[in-house]
């Protein structure tokens, strides 16, 4: 019987796999190495390309920034402008407010009827104290006021009426409140929308 001594060849064979197996480790462990290093180079170019943008951006903000204080100092100086401009249109359209306030008294006055004392201005409302023959005249007054456009609707009204003695006859003391409406109102509808009140004269 023929014998044949295989154990150096196994143990050869068995050396060879172990090395075969530490060199794909090792080759494994490079390998992975270099994914690993190529993918943190790239990611930190991102992070720099990414900080760096930022940083561009943040300087065109501040330039920018700039801008837009002057544009806001530019929208408020306009709007201040464009209010001036408001008043003195107002101003120039009723620079003869007080003549047409004048005109409109002489004209709706009933004709030796009444006659005013005193005229009081405050702002837009205008009070008016005189005396008239009866309470009629003051209706009258009152009625031909409602129908101007210079004066508010509805906003007639008979304060006081009272008898008084002036040069021995009978009068009637009275007091009258109304708003003016300057010439730059008179066009606008709503103020002239209300419906006239009917007055009524008040008896001592």
């Amino acid at each position: 019987m023929i014998q044949v001594n295989l154990l150096p060849a196994r143990t050869k064979q068995k050396r060879e796999t172990v090395r075969q197996f530490v060199s794909f480790y090792v080759l494994g462990i490079i390998v992975a190495s270099a994914v690993m290093g190529y993918l943190w180079h790239t990611e930190a170019n991102k992070i720099e390309s990414l900080t760096q943008r930022q940083a561009q951006l943040q300087g065109e903000v501040k330039k920018y920034a700039k801008f837009e204080q002057m544009l806001k100092e530019l929208t408020q100086r306009k709007a201040l402008v464009d209010k001036k401009r408001t008043v003195i249109e107002g101003l120039r359209k009723d620079r003869d407010t007080a003549v047409r306030m004048l005109a409109l008294l002489s004209v709706e006055l009933p004709a030796d009827k009444m006659w005013f004392e005193k005229l009081s201005q405050n702002g837009a409302g205008i009070t008016l104290d005189g005396v008239a023959l009866s309470n009629e005249a003051i209706v009258e007054f009152m009625r031909n006021m409602q129908a101007s456009p210079y004066v508010g609707k509805a906003s007639v009204n008979l304060t006081h009426s009272r008898q008084t003695l002036i040069s021995n006859m009978k009068l009637r003391e009275f007091q009258i409140s109304y708003q003016f409406m300057p010439y730059s109102q008179v066009s606008t509808p709503s103020a002239q929308s209300a419906p006239p009140a009917q007055p009524e004269a008040k008896q001592p």
